[in-house]
């Protein structure tokens, strides 16, 4: 039985590769013996299937009777919300067994390591500086972003008072991008009155994430990778997936949510090119650009490029802590300064 694949029926479809039952956007668990039994249905759609036959390979053989197949029958048949006397999907034939009525379509699972998260952000650009006075910052952001393109992770300072045009060239910049396989994260950053939750941008932009149409393998792929930056979001999940989260997330610390934040935003960038942008970073939190100086140290090729757009001269433990990643990264040649000018 294939152990990548997708079946598709009706408007539920089983994931093999979870081993869930998917009814639109809810998913349904099922015990063992009822998904290998809708698997079993599955594979021979349309056949009669005798009770010795599903006993013989559901149940391996063993010496059960049928009162143990019919009380999955009907378990399965309450996952589907099939009526036995106007069935869609089960049908009883009297005294020979059963046959599934559905069509089913079967779609190969793409490998783990192949799929891209397609994470959009839609600036908004109108009359924008950057096409009125900043076209060697904007020919410099599309150079940085070529060299990420070629395996290269870059990070760019981007600094200038307030006013300036920042934000408005990064919408130009992210608008003019013609590129097929693309991720940008856009994490925005507010001044907090009190101390800042530790990566409190990049949680609320991944979170906004999770409620697009796509945000089911988001939040697979983050289950997989940074539970501890998944159990931050238990907005987007339901009841089972917060108890099956719970289990990964029995110590947390910032040192892991480092770790883990920084495999995941490495796997966005492994196969589909990455931007991701820390914007009005002079309020971030220090835990946030502590990531992004560790994904700058990491030695593996990424296509990957970080934008820190802040405003200078600023006595804030942030500005401070980008400073200091300034002059370290300048050191070692991996970041690029980009001044904003008044034009």
């Amino acid at each position: 039985m294939e152990q990548n694949t997708i079946y598709a029926f009706g408007q539920f479809r089983l994931d093999t590769a979870t081993q869930l039952l998917w009814e639109v956007e809810t998913n349904i668990t099922l015990t063992p013996k009822v998904y290998r039994l809708l698997l079993y249905f599955l594979l021979h759609t349309g056949r009669l299937i005798s009770h010795e036959e599903l006993l013989d390979t559901v149940w391996d053989g063993r010496n059960v009777d049928d009162s143990a197949l019919r009380l999955a029958v009907n378990s399965l048949r309450n996952a589907l919300q099939d009526e036995s006397k106007a069935p869609r999907y089960i049908l009883t034939v009297c005294k020979r067994g059963y046959r599934f009525l559905a069509g089913v379509t079967e779609c190969h699972r793409i490998a783990e390591a192949d799929r891209n998260i397609p994470l959009h952000y839609r600036p908004q650009v109108l009359l924008s500086p950057a096409s009125h006075g900043h076209s060697s910052e904007l020919a410099a952001l599309q150079e940085a972003f070529q060299q990420a393109v070629n395996g290269v992770r870059r990070l760019v300072f981007l600094y200038g008072e307030q006013g300036i045009g920042k934000t408005a060239l990064l919408e130009t910049f992210i608008a003019k991008i013609q590129h097929p396989e693309l991720a940008v994260l856009c994490a925005r950053c507010v001044q907090m009155g009190g101390a800042a939750e530790p990566f409190l941008p990049l949680l609320e932009a991944l979170e906004s994430h999770c409620r697009e149409p796509y945000g089911r393998l988001l939040i697979e792929r983050l289950g997989h990778l940074a539970p501890s930056w998944l159990y931050q979001m238990l907005n987007v999940l339901d009841t089972n997936e917060i108890a099956r989260l719970e289990s990964k997330v029995a110590h947390i610390n910032t040192g892991r949510m480092l770790r883990e934040g920084a495999d995941f935003f490495e796997m966005l960038s492994n196969n589909a090119s990455c931007i991701l942008i820390l914007d009005n970073a002079h309020w971030s939190d220090e835990f946030t650009l502590d990531l992004l100086n560790f994904l700058m140290f990491r030695n593996s090729p990424a296509k990957l490029l970080i934008i820190v757009s802040y405003r200078p001269y600023g006595n804030s433990p942030a500005a401070q802590r980008i400073e200091g990643m300034r002059t370290e990264l300048v050191c070692r040649g991996l970041c690029q300064d980009l001044p904003m000018q008044s034009s």
